[in-house]
């Protein structure tokens, strides 16, 4: 398609415009072809130049601007499309949810009615269960009228064979009551007279043990005396001890009154002295000791002695 085509109005235009400079000249094309030839014809071929550019320019103008508005048409047209979807979509989505609160409230609905039925025949249940249970409770009631009765019988025919049975039975108790208790007070006698015996021999036995206690503290102060004794018999002095000193020793013994040890626990402060105590114990030995292995065993066979020759 060439410019003239496209843009035929701008050209003929164009060719009215140079026509009408022509007339207003008055130039006779017939009688001035030469002088148009010479002459006229650089500027008409210059203007025509000059108007196919701006021709071309102006053109090329509309044509951007035909072409932006198409562009922006065609922005408008996406717009609105992508609105028109947008909406569309829209639409079916509220459809959708329309049609689905619908279904669902049919659904509910028919639930509800059918509960709505099914608590109507519940109620009905429940009050056909009410009037058969006020039957039973009639009939009830009666029975227990009827068994209060008979039970009324059996108490007072059982109250009379318990009533006699009580008082033979209280009867008995009575003589089993008065036989147990002569039984008690003999046992209470006999157990009196055995607590006596044993008290008796209680009593002989304290005696007997204060005695012997009496006669095994003679005799441990007898053997203690003696041992006192030996043992100073066996004591020689050191020349330089001073008089009056004492400290007290363990004796370990033998049961034939041998020593087993003897050691200081509590010294004089004169050493010489404490070692001549240990030897007159030793040199004693055997030590006098008591005949009863018990007494000499709780006494004698580990003791304490105070050695405190004068």
């Amino acid at each position: 398609m060439t410019v003239i085509q496209k843009f035929g109005v701008y050209f003929t235009l164009a060719l009215t415009l140079h026509l009408m400079i022509f007339g207003a000249f008055g130039i006779n094309l017939k009688d001035e072809s030469e002088l148009i030839k010479q002459k006229e014809l650089p500027e008409i071929i210059k203007a025509s130049v000059l108007d196919d550019k701006k021709i071309q320019q102006e053109a090329n103008r509309l044509k951007d601007k035909e072409e932006n508005k198409r562009i922006a048409q065609t922005k408008h047209q996406q717009k609105l499309e992508t609105k028109r979807k947008k909406e569309q979509k829209l639409l079916r989505e509220a459809k959708k949810q329309r049609q689905h609160e619908e279904k669902q409230a049919k659904v509910l609905a028919k639930k509800r009615q059918q509960q709505a039925l099914v608590e109507q025949q519940k109620l009905d249940r429940i009050k056909q269960q009410k009037v058969l249970e006020a039957a039973r409770l009639v009939k009830i009631k009666q029975q227990k009228l009827t068994e209060k009765k008979r039970l009324d019988d059996l108490y007072a025919a059982e109250k009379k064979r318990i009533d006699t049975a009580k008082k033979a039975e209280l009867e008995q108790r009575e003589q089993k009551r008065q036989a147990e208790e002569k039984k008690q007070q003999a046992l209470i006698a006999e157990k009196q007279r055995k607590e006596a015996e044993i008290e008796a021999q209680r009593q002989k036995q304290i005696e007997a043990e204060k005695a012997e206690s009496a006669k095994n503290q003679r005799t441990t102060q007898s053997v203690t005396a003696a041992i006192q004794q030996q043992v100073n018999s066996s004591w020689i002095r050191p020349l330089t001890s001073a008089k009056g000193l004492s400290c007290t020793i363990r004796v370990k013994l033998l049961p034939s009154g041998d020593v087993m040890d003897a050691q200081v626990i509590r010294g004089s402060g004169d050493n010489i002295f404490d070692q001549s105590a240990v030897n007159a114990v030793r040199k004693a030995s055997p030590l006098p000791v008591p005949k009863s292995r018990t007494l000499f065993s709780k006494h004698f066979r580990s003791f304490t002695f105070n050695f405190n020759p004068k």
